[in-house]
């Protein structure tokens, strides 16, 4: 058995070999947790993704705010993805989706606020496949998924206009890859199965300003992220089929080990005018540990940077004609990725509708984003769903 397993592992490493060029580029070839998800609230998706600041609910990334809010506040949005992925050769369609945050928020407008959510930081779901003809023809299909989520809860204490917050979250996710390999000399395929789950904490501070000149109201905010350590484990699996009934399956579970969650800087400021505002953040992670495992392709890891720019009008919030009362976003950002040299960027617009004498806004956004390379290239369309409930439920009405 000793000898097998020898064998068959000296195999699986031979066939991991042609498609090494392809994910050497391939934004989407499960470098460590997969391509990162650009959270933010529901009311921001319309503008540029601003998630450190917004007169709203730019909850987690930025604690403090809970300290700002008023009443109980809600914020539900899913979201579906559709992208194109070319290389030279190549060309291959995907689409994924699913909750992009599930938010409650407790307020009691006297200088303090709590909040606890669900937030999916991470999210990775593609399918590629690679033909070749010589020297030995053979057929090579991959598919990866994977999501890392947060249940989070924080607090936060103001003092005239300054705020102060803290941000506990607790990190878990999955990430599974399978790799299929037929040959002209094989009926049934083998799949090298690879499975990664993660665990761990994170720790987030926050500092806000926020008052008003006149009729203009401003906002200052500075956001760190710890970096967090996070549990590692990861199953190694390869399945060679002879036949229907003759196969051959290699299970080994690598060690746990410890891989680190890089930390985050952001600032942001915006203004708000009254029919509107406009604000600008950017972001800087260091560069996280190195994805790297036996079964596993070595990538090694950058500083990421990431700027994101937004803004809103309403007409007339007022005005007896609906379209003057709604919600007019648009924005844009761009931003590097930590385990491939590639920049992304993207634009949005959207509209949020407000319910009838009542504080509860629905939002509908679109996204349309490139990722240019030479070697490879990704053209993907995102719409977004999100309604954000903010009522006074079991608290009284009061008066700041």
């Amino acid at each position: 058995m000793a000898l097998v397993a020898l064998l068959t592992r000296r195999f699986s490493l031979w066939w991991l070999t042609p498609l090494w060029a392809q994910l050497t580029f391939n934004p989407h070839s499960g470098y460590g947790i997969g391509l990162p998800h650009r959270t933010s609230s529901g009311a921001g998706l319309g503008m540029g993704r601003l998630s450190l600041i917004g007169f709203q609910t730019p909850l987690p990334e930025q604690p403090a705010h809970s300290a700002h809010l008023t009443a109980m506040e809600a914020d539900f949005s899913g979201w579906g993805r559709r992208a194109i992925l070319t290389t030279p050769t190549q060309k291959a369609y995907f689409g994924t989706g699913g909750l992009q945050s599930l938010q409650l928020s407790f307020a009691r407008g006297k200088g303090w606020g709590f909040s606890i959510g669900l937030m999916p930081q991470a999210l990775q779901g593609y399918q590629s496949s690679l033909s070749q003809s010589t020297p030995v023809p053979f057929t090579f299909s991959e598919k990866a998924e994977g999501l890392l989520t947060q249940a989070y809860a924080q607090l936060a204490f103001r003092w005239k206009a300054l705020a102060l917050g803290y941000h506990f979250g607790y990190l878990w996710g999955s990430y599974d890859r399978q790799r299929n390999l037929l040959s002209s000399t094989q009926t049934y395929p083998d799949y090298l199965i690879t499975q990664s789950r993660l665990y761990g904490t994170q720790h987030r501070l926050g500092l806000l300003w926020q008052d008003t000149l006149g009729s203009t109201a401003w906002q200052l905010s500075l956001s760190y992220a710890l970096s967090t350590p996070l549990r590692r484990e990861i199953l190694y699996t390869l399945q060679k089929n002879f036949s229907l009934t003759n196969i051959l399956i290699d299970t080994f579970a690598l060690q746990q080990d410890k891989w680190s969650y890089a930390g985050m800087l952001g600032a942001g400021l915006m203004i708000g005018f009254p029919r509107g505002s406009i604000g600008a953040e950017g972001r800087y992670t260091p560069a996280p540990a190195p994805w790297t495992g036996p079964g596993l392709p070595s990538a090694p890891a950058h500083p990421t940077w990431e700027v994101r720019i937004g803004g809103e009008w309403v007409p007339d919030p007022r005005s007896p004609a609906f379209y003057k009362r709604f919600r007019y976003q648009a924005g844009g950002w761009i931003g590097t990725m930590p385990y491939a040299n590639l920049t992304s960027y993207a634009l949005t617009a959207g509209i949020g509708w407000q319910f009838p004498r009542s504080p509860n806004v629905v939002f509908l956004s679109i996204e349309q984003g490139w990722l240019p390379h030479p070697q490879v290239a990704e053209r993907y369309t995102q719409v977004s769903v999100a309604v954000l409930f903010r009522e006074l439920w079991f608290i009284p009405p009061r008066i700041d």
